[in-house]
């Protein structure tokens, strides 16, 4: 088995070059990152090497979404209370896919007039810092705070993807009503349609869609890696047409997303992590 070396900024990779009997190539990773290229027998090297240089940066994305997928997204190191993370000034919270927004939490005196907020900075040498000014200190209100901040964040991913999708898959919908948000003037009612969208807290059922059409999502989604909300929020709109999860809806499924299975195996693999939140 031969290796081709490819490179992008400081990273290099290498691609097994295997020969098997078919008359095409095609490209693997393999869960444990390493990278297989499937070429017909008697394809000449000079054109495998071309045929590699020619698909260099769809290698490299391929490589980081199934790094990703791998990962293990939380640190277990996090200080936990009765099953709850412990939050604290200095903690780093998960944010669509990544550990890298800093908690940081601001006291405010007896003589402080202003109220409790919560808002997110976008620092450029320190990321992002998502701030809570408050003169509350216990756990329940702290994690009421973030909740309601990521709960705005999730409403504003959901409502977009859902349209997004809905417009791939074919489906009209008659309105969206987004949980404090005002309603949507209500457009040709379809065949298929779903009439709610509503955030909710529901431990590790990611997303709901029953018979009145009626989608509701768990606000920790903002926490999950884009393509993994975009599984979650593909099989709820797939339950439109299928409401259960028989041979006929996991086809349906492939045909809008045909890499569903690595999606489905990740939150299987790491969607009770988030339980602690």
């Amino acid at each position: 088995m031969s290796k081709i070396r490819i490179h992008q900024g400081s990273r290099d990779l290498y691609v097994n070059v295997i020969s098997v009997n078919s008359r095409y190539v095609d490209f693997i990773i393999h869960n444990d990152l390493s990278i297989d290229m499937k070429v017909p027998v008697g394809m000449s090297w000079e054109m495998i090497e071309r045929y590699v240089r020619l698909n260099e940066t769809m290698i490299f994305e391929e490589y980081e979404k199934k790094k990703v997928r791998n990962h293990q997204m939380l640190p277990i190191t996090l200080d936990l209370e009765e099953g709850r993370i412990v939050y604290r000034g200095g903690l780093y919270l998960p944010f669509l896919g990544k550990t890298d927004v800093l908690l940081r939490i601001k006291y405010l005196s007896d003589f402080d007039e202003e109220e409790t907020k919560i808002y997110m900075e976008d620092k450029k040498n320190q990321g992002k810092h998502l701030i809570i000014k408050t003169d509350k200190d216990s756990q329940e209100f702290l994690r009421y705070c973030i909740m309601r901040y990521y709960k705005k964040c999730a409403l504003i991913i959901v409502k977009k993807k859902v349209e997004e999708f809905a417009q791939k898959m074919g489906l009209q919908y008659n309105q969206v009503m987004i949980t404090g948000q005002k309603r949507q003037s209500p457009l040709r009612r379809p065949r298929l349609s779903y009439q709610n969208i509503e955030i909710k807290n529901q431990l590790t059922v990611w997303g709901s869609c029953n018979r009145k059409h009626n989608l509701k999502f768990d606000w920790k989604l903002a926490m999950l890696p884009m393509e993994i909300i975009e599984y979650i929020i593909t099989h709820e709109l797939t339950h439109l047409k299928v409401m259960n999860h028989s041979a006929t809806f996991w086809n349906e499924m492939e045909k809008v997303m045909p890499e569903y299975k690595e999606c489905r195996s990740w939150l299987e693999k790491h969607g009770k992590e988030y339980e602690i939140f």
